[in-house]
């Protein structure tokens, strides 16, 4: 009988099994041999600001083919940054999952790591690229690696290396491997350790007596070495941490798969799309309607959440009763109509414009789905633009963001080449009358079934769309009628510009070049857009003089007090520089408010490890405006997660349901520094020193004619508030909850702050889905209260609210898959996937409100987030 070799086939390991993930795991443990003094030396010259900023690792998958080109595989992502650089080793313990499964993982993929700082010159804040290494993620038997491994981190930072990109192309072009060389001894003890773990070795009497000298000996040489490692270990998956049967990569064997759409000309296909969807079958469709069976299946389909595909069958019949659902569904079926459409047929193509053009009227919010990544045909993306065009100047400002980042699956070509004088709309008021001269223009060759205009090209070119305005131009328009669009337009296309933003050169140069179109219209313009521009550069100049003067202060080595001292001083000397301007500066992050001084008295700084600076901006008309400045953070995730609390906050209200939610303003200046709106407020940990938020809210508005002694506004404001970020941090998956960063209001608002860690991403171990207290429910008077119960409907009728508008808010997420923002950067798919779990898509609106309140239950119960309550706030007692 042969014996059973047991092995799992990387072509058979997909993503999930059961539920749980098989994604490959990463356990980034230490650096160790790591001095900051050794990369002092900068360009020749010692410098004290060099290495400066906090030690993070990046790291992306690439595929590296010999003999061929090696590329990267996907965006960059980045660890937690390290606080403690004078530690050795430096621990980080921090779990990565690789953003593809085993089955898409060659054996010529590897992952490369990049260990860096930032250092500070003139011109500002950049990163400094220290050291780098490569590892095939499968050894050379083709079995996929596992275990302990130390990578030697060969220095690079002497190579004036500037980006990720630049050091991924010098690493690999000169094939620095994460190999140890010259070391032999530390490889042999590395290679029998792993063995040993994985259970290759039986452990000998000698083996038992040995082992505990190895590692102590693996240290020595390290250590003995003067080189940089890094550890890591290579595990099964996060839900199977510790098996250890081997992966052995195998190809897939090509099988036939139903309902698949090939990509290559077939010509059964074609003369099936022929019979069945020619113009002689239009007239006939127009009229089906669908019986209860065929209108199920219907339902279904559009039902379906963000980013499910259809299949061949099910795209038939979509496209089948088009016109019914066109007149019937118009805002949830246009993705699915749009998908069916097979765009490599031309008379499919032309009667999908025909029935666009025809289309009823649809929200804003509808047609952003069009402008993801899915939706590459011009059509698709140029029809959304023209819907578009009837959204107003609030509702764009809402999607900002989202928009400029869908600028990265345009058709960058179109963008780079567009002429100015070409680019005038024939969207908007004029679309009824554009529409019209293309359908009397138009004609139909009876043979083939495709829509003809006289004297023109076939509609599979781009002049022969009916829509002329690309992405790019329309944002320009707008942004050129209204000074808050223009302001946010431009400081979204700065941030994309940053040479901290992880992407891709030719991104940068679009979205480089769309900034340059901007500014240019705007030079070209009225007297008042002049003006705009002039607004627009002096921002610029004005963040630039501050974060020198801010980063300054943190590069002295004094004490906090002593470093608000300094900062006074500079804002009182040089603080009328920064504002030396014609006119009042419209301030970047709020650009109603404009900014005549600055206050220097009340300047402080913040007890945290970066001390981001307070600041009071004074208007002309002596208005106080606080913010918080912030240097060595990314905000761009925090600044994400409050748009879509302001766009929560504005879905709720026009279904006449305000939660009193407290959207505060953020606005990410680069990746390392940005503004953050001050609101007042304390922290849920200071209410205790008065007794509990019971007694915080009776002193603050004391009322012994209403319930439990408080103003009935207040309370009911309290209650309203506590349960929309219950509701909300669910969602989304806020992490790292503790009463520092719940603040509450005088006046019974109660908002969180820090959303370092979202999409279920937390620091802390067994970390309850709803952050919500015994003491915060005690100051409703209790579980058993009727204020109690009201909280649980207020609870239940936000979630039911929310969850009517999922796709939405899954649609916003797609867009900045590629932004590079830190826990949609790991693994963009289970970030939506993330969210689709906790809006329970796939289940009943009651199944969906059990599920959550059990969710709200259980947070309640919890005794480990008390638990680590405590040691928080010992530990911010010690950091005091």
């Amino acid at each position: 009988m042969q014996p059973k070799l047991a092995y799992f086939p990387s072509c058979d390991l997909k993503p999930k099994f059961e539920g749980k993930s098989l994604l490959p795991l990463l356990r980034i443990t230490t650096i160790s041999g790591f001095k900051p003094e050794d990369f002092k030396v900068l360009n020749g010259r010692y410098s004290s600001l060099s290495c400066y900023g906090e030690v993070k690792l990046a790291y992306c998958i690439v595929q590296s083919i010999p003999y061929l080109k090696n590329r990267r595989f996907g965006a960059w992502s980045q660890t937690r940054t390290v606080r403690d650089m004078h530690a050795d080793p430096l621990v980080l313990n921090e779990c990565i999952e690789l953003p593809l499964p085993y089955s898409s993982l060659y054996d010529y993929s590897g992952i490369c790591f990049i260990l860096c700082s930032t250092f500070t010159d003139d011109s500002g804040v950049h990163n400094q690229i220290l050291a780098g290494c490569h590892l095939s993620l499968y050894n050379s038997k083709k079995i996929f690696r596992c275990s302990i491994y130390e990578l030697e981190m060969h220095l690079l930072y002497d190579h004036n290396l500037r980006s990720f990109d630049d050091a991924l192309k010098h690493v690999l072009e000169n094939n620095i491997s994460g190999k140890p060389k010259d070391l032999p001894e530390l490889n042999h003890l590395l290679k029998v350790t792993r063995k040993h773990l994985r259970g290759e070795l039986f452990d000998s009497l000698l083996d038992q007596k040995t082992q505990s000298v190895v590692v102590p000996r693996i240290e020595e040489l390290k250590r003995d070495s003067g080189r940089i490692f890094l550890g890591v270990k290579f595990e099964f998956s996060r839900s199977y941490p510790s098996l250890y049967l081997p992966v052995i990569f195998e190809r897939p064997t090509i099988t036939p798969k139903e309902d698949h759409w090939p990509e290559k000309w077939n010509p059964v296909d074609e003369m099936y799309f022929k019979m069945t969807r020619n113009i002689r079958t239009v007239d006939v469709d127009r009229e089906r309607a669908p019986n209860k069976e065929t209108w199920d299946k219907l339902k279904a389909i559009i039902e379906q959440g963000y980013g499910e595909v259809l299949s061949e069958q099910e795209g038939d019949l979509v496209w089948k009763f088009r016109f019914f659902l066109a007149n019937k569904f118009p805002e949830t079926s246009i993705p699915k109509f749009l998908q069916s459409v097979r765009w490599e047929y031309p008379e499919q193509v032309s009667q999908a414009v025909q029935l666009l053009l025809a289309w009823p009227p649809v929200s804003p919010e509808s047609v952003l789905e069009l402008l993801t990544r899915s939706f590459t045909h011009a059509v698709c993306r140029k029809f959304a633009v023209s819907r578009l065009a009837n959204a107003t100047d609030e509702d764009i400002n809402l999607y900002l963001y989202q928009l400029v980042q869908a600028l990265r699956y345009e058709n960058h070509e179109e963008i780079m080449t567009w002429c100015e004088a070409s680019s005038e709309s024939v969207d908007g008021e004029h679309d009824d009358e554009q529409r019209q001269i293309f359908l009397n223009e138009a004609t139909y060759d009876q043979s083939t079934g495709i829509l003809l205009q006289k004297g023109k090209r076939s509609l599979l070119e781009s002049d022969s769309i009916p829509w002329k305005t690309d992405l790019a131009s329309f944002l320009i328009q707008r942004a050129q009628s209204n000074f808050e669009l223009a302001n946010y337009f431009y400081w979204f296309l700065k941030l994309e510009t940053h040479e901290g933003t992880p992407s891709a050169p030719e991104i940068k140069a679009m979205f480089e070049h769309v900034l340059k179109r901007f500014m240019t219209v705007l030079e070209r313009g009225s007297e008042t857009q002049q003006i705009w521009r002039a607004d627009l550069l002096n921002q610029t100049k004005f963040v630039k003089k501050l974060h020198a003067m801010l980063r300054s202060v943190q590069a002295d080595s004094s004490k906090r007090v002593r470093k608000i001292e300094i900062l006074r001083s500079l804002l009182r000397t040089d603080g009328a520089s920064l504002l030396r301007f014609p006119r009042p500066l419209p301030f970047p992050m709020n650009p109603n408010f404009l900014i005549a001084s600055i206050d220097a008295n009340s300047a402080t700084l913040f007890k945290s490890t970066t001390q981001p600076a307070l600041l009071s901006l004074v208007s002309p008309e002596k208005h106080v405006y606080r913010v918080i400045f912030k240097i060595g953070d990314d905000l761009r995730q925090d600044q994400l997660v409050l748009q879509m609390i302001r766009l929560m906050d504005v879905v709720l209200k026009k279904e006449m349901f305000d939660l009193q939610l407290t959207p505060y303003n953020v606005l990410a200046a680069s990746c390392r520094h940005g503004f953050i709106q001050f609101v007042e407020g304390v922290p849920l940990a200071s209410t205790k020193q008065e007794g509990s938020i019971l007694t915080f809210l009776q002193r603050r508005a004391p009322s012994p004619k209403d319930p439990l002694g408080i103003q009935k506004r207040v309370l009911d404001t309290y209650i309203r508030s506590c349960a929309g970020y219950c509701v909300i941090t669910y969602l989304l998956g806020v992490g790292d909850r503790h009463m520092e960063n719940i603040m509450l209001t005088p006046e019974g608002q109660l908002f969180h702050i820090d959303f370092s860690f979202i999409l279920g991403n937390d620091p802390k171990p067994m970390a309850p889905e709803v952050r919500l207290t015994k003491a915060m429910v005690e100051a409703m008077g209790g579980p058993k209260t009727q204020m109690f119960y009201d909280f649980w409907k207020i609870c239940v009728t936000a979630f039911l609210s929310l969850r009517r508008h999922a796709n939405l808010f899954l649609t916003l997420l797609s867009l900045v898959h590629d932004a590079g923002i830190h826990d949609i950067a790991r693994d963009p798919i289970k970030a939506c996937d993330f969210v689709k779990e906790r809006f329970s898509l796939d289940q009943t609106d009651e199944k969906a409100v059990n599920r959550f309140a059990s969710r709200l239950t259980d947070s309640v119960k919890a005794i480990v987030p008390e638990v680590m309550e405590r040691i928080h706030t010992v530990m911010q007692y010690m950091r005091n």
